[in-house]
């Protein structure tokens, strides 16, 4: 029976909850599956009668900090290298047949060190095969110091050189393990195979080698009941829902209660227990978690951080997106959700209420966005990310024996 050692980034709903859904395919596949690492979502696991090693992990504030400034390079020498040891001797005490990640970034390093099969989830647009052009984030300094007219030119330039310089840490400690050279961070959160967590035309690619491939998009949800309140919301009245996963920001809660509440809207909100929200509006439904499908099969349109996940999730109900972008990654999510015509994105650091009014009333007037999401909606129906990434593992696994 082989024995496969999950290890996310346990601060981030997603890189817990991805490997967690294939985790469940796994064990009931037959295999031995346990999750190592630190972090509020390393419940998740346990709550699924899971294993969970602890592990240390890099703070969230640092990694969100970081990312928010449009970089990558989260990791000193002195840390980078305390990982490295810790994963190591987890190995060793654990010894497991193989080591399935989500975005921590040191598991490329130790698992080669350790001689030991790596499979990683990730987006395409991690990669180094991504084919859409990119922008310069808006929370780029130099976006905020030159304006992206100046800047979009020349980004492919400069995020090769700060995909390359802000892992140099890591090609010092490979120099000093006698371990091949990194070209950049796509190949830091690179596997022995790679599990691209999306949809094809969603995130295309050019010459995608063998060991990168699709999967589909790997949707989870609490198992929670959906309440019996929201069954008789009034359906001739338009609903918004409102999430901001584990990485936006609570404050726009707050704007969403200013804008909407005492209005005609019936506004669902999922907080992920980041913020309690006080003097809540009579047309407002607040929880920390909801089946996150349901509740977008009832709303007119979703208003989000622009997640991934939160995407594919309303793609699969076919509702339309607004997105409010707090980093890099969000942002091209919702670049890619305007240009397929399935929803709108708006400026986080120039947000004005009228903004996200406006965006709503412009989903709710227009067709055009709900038929280019039931689009995809039809497509997605033939994906099961989770099972397919579990049988990618087995085929891995009986290959490699």
């Amino acid at each position: 029976m082989n024995k496969v050692l999950c290890i996310p980034d346990g601060n981030f709903l997603a890189h817990v909850t991805r490997p967690l859904e294939i985790a469940k395919c796994l064990r009931t596949m037959g295999y031995t599956v346990a999750f190592a690492g630190n972090g509020d979502y390393m419940r998740l696991p346990t709550e699924e009668g899971f294993e969970v090693i602890p592990l240390v992990t890099v703070d969230p504030k640092i990694v969100l900090d970081r990312a928010r400034k449009g970089r990558l390079d989260i990791y000193n020498y002195d840390l980078l290298k305390e990982h490295i040891s810790e994963e190591t001797s987890l190995y060793k005490a654990y010894k497991p047949d193989l080591i399935l990640g989500d975005y921590r970034m040191t598991l490329r390093t130790s698992c080669l060190l350790n001689n030991i099969p790596l499979v990683m989830i990730k987006n395409a647009m991690w990669t180094d095969y991504y084919s859409i052009k990119l922008r310069t984030p808006e929370s780029s300094i130099l976006t905020k110091l030159f304006g992206r007219k100046l800047v979009d030119p020349i980004i492919p330039y400069i995020a090769n050189f700060i995909f390359s310089y802000d892992i140099r840490v890591f090609n010092k400690l490979h120099k000093e393990l006698g371990l091949r050279r990194l070209n950049n961070i796509h190949n830091v959160i690179e596997g022995d195979i790679n599990l691209l967590a999306d949809l094809p035309d969603y995130a295309p690619t050019d010459h995608l080698p063998q060991d990168h491939i699709y999967i589909g998009p790997i949707v989870w949800e609490p198992t929670v009941a959906f309440p019996e309140r929201l069954k008789s919301l009034d359906p001739n009245r338009p609903t918004i829902y409102f999430t901001m996963g584990s990485t936006g920001f609570p404050k726009f809660f707050e704007r969403a209660k200013e804008i909407f509440g005492t209005s005609d809207y019936q506004c669902i909100v999922t907080t992920a227990g980041m913020v309690q929200l006080s003097s809540v509006p009579d047309n407002f439904y607040v929880f920390d978690y909801l089946p996150g499908s349901k509740v977008m099969e009832i709303s007119d349109v979703v208003v989000c951080h622009g997640g991934n996940g939160t995407l594919y999730q309303a793609l699969i109900a076919g509702t339309p997106i607004i997105g409010i972008p707090t980093f890099g990654d969000q942002e091209y999510n919702l670049d890619r959700i305007v240009s397929l015509g399935t929803g709108i994105s708006l400026s986080e650091t120039n947000f004005k209420p009228a903004d996200l009014s406006n965006a709503v009333n412009e989903i709710l007037r227009n067709d055009s966005y709900k038929i280019n999401a039931v689009k995809y909606q039809n497509e997605l129906r033939d994906y099961n990310g989770p099972q397919k990434g579990a049988n990618m593992i087995e085929a891995f696994l009986s290959n490699a024996n």
